[in-house]
């Protein structure tokens, strides 16, 4: 009996030390659910920078480059690897410039690791004032370069002219590709003027229109008159800046294409008149000549009968 009671105790201990050990399990599974949550926020944040390195071999021309589209405020991680020369030294200097200028404190000593010089800089672009032109630059005779060009996409606009006709319309349109802007303005562009289309307060004349997918806009302008014709402008607004595509357009009066006809017309009038003169003229001197000769014939005539009949007066006598 007392053998009983002890293997229930025994069993009783067991049952809560298990439930214990499962509590305890289940309190230590969720830090490291948060764990991984916080890994993957960093990963985020890492994957929304741009990182790009170029590999130069050797002694290299200006114009290597990569180009960079940024639509917002971004960090960029830029660098170059520079190997394969012929001289290699342990260091050599290294540092960067933006537009041609070099930028404050980039310049540093860049020792030689496993037969390659490396050159980086990270800086972010909060504003269209950080755009442009960055260069790596190795220090040595001659410079080695390649250049890293931080732009707004392209917007594409048309590069053969649209002809039409006055009182006709015309469609005319535009891209981002694979950016999406926030908004699409269209401009008409008079020299170095620029003045912004609202097709909203003036819809008899214009309608513009965004696709569905926001990369790709169009501009119906109606009733075109001869002032229309010009550049038109398409521009691209993102965040951090804006670029502009154009599209030129011509309009013609009706009478334009009449101009050749009326050219070719004219020249066939007066190509007939001086053949219908130069025939009358001719048809005029050979009646002349003909009445010449028919004059000559008779007056031969008549003098031949003039002899004869002398001859027979004078036979008679």
């Amino acid at each position: 009996m007392l053998s009983t009671w002890i293997s229930v105790l025994i069993g009783i201990v067991l049952f809560v030390t298990c439930e214990s050990q499962v509590i305890s399990d289940k309190t230590i599974a969720s830090p490291i659910e948060t764990d991984q949550r916080e890994i993957n926020i960093t990963e985020i944040a890492v994957d929304s920078s741009i990182v790009k390195n170029i590999v130069i071999k050797g002694h290299t021309n200006p114009w290597i480059k990569a180009n960079i589209d940024v639509t917002q405020p971004t960090n960029l991680d830029f660098s170059c690897n520079l190997t394969g020369l012929l001289y290699e030294s342990s260091s050599i200097t290294g540092f960067w410039r933006r537009d041609g200028k070099e930028i404050p404190q980039s310049r540093v000593v860049i020792q030689k690791k496993e037969a390659q010089y490396h050159l980086q800089i990270k800086f972010q672009v909060i504003d269209n004032s950080q755009l442009g032109n960055y260069t790596c630059v190795f220090d040595i005779k001659p410079e080695v370069v390649a250049n890293f060009v931080v732009e707004v996409p392209d917007t594409e606009g048309r590069e053969k002219p649209l002809v039409c006709y006055e009182g006709d319309a015309v469609v005319m349109i535009c891209k981002s590709h694979e950016f999406v802007p926030n908004t699409w303005i269209w401009l008409k562009v008079n020299g170095t003027e620029k003045a912004i289309i609202n097709a909203t307060a003036n819809p008899d004349r214009y309608k513009m229109n965004i696709y569905k997918d926001g990369n790709k806009t169009s501009l119906k302008v109606m009733g075109l008159t001869g002032k229309d014709t010009g550049l038109f402008g398409c521009r691209a607004v993102y965040e951090i800046g804006s670029s502009e595509g154009h599209v030129n357009v011509k309009v013609l009066s009706y009478m334009v294409p009449l101009k050749p006809f009326l050219a070719i017309a004219t020249e066939v009038i007066i190509l007939v008149s001086l053949i219908l003169v130069y025939e009358r003229h001719t048809k005029k001197k050979k009646n002349l000549a003909d009445n010449g000769t028919e004059h000559m014939e008779k007056l031969k005539t008549d003098e031949s009968n003039g002899v004869g009949d002398s001859t027979t007066r004078h036979r008679n006598v």
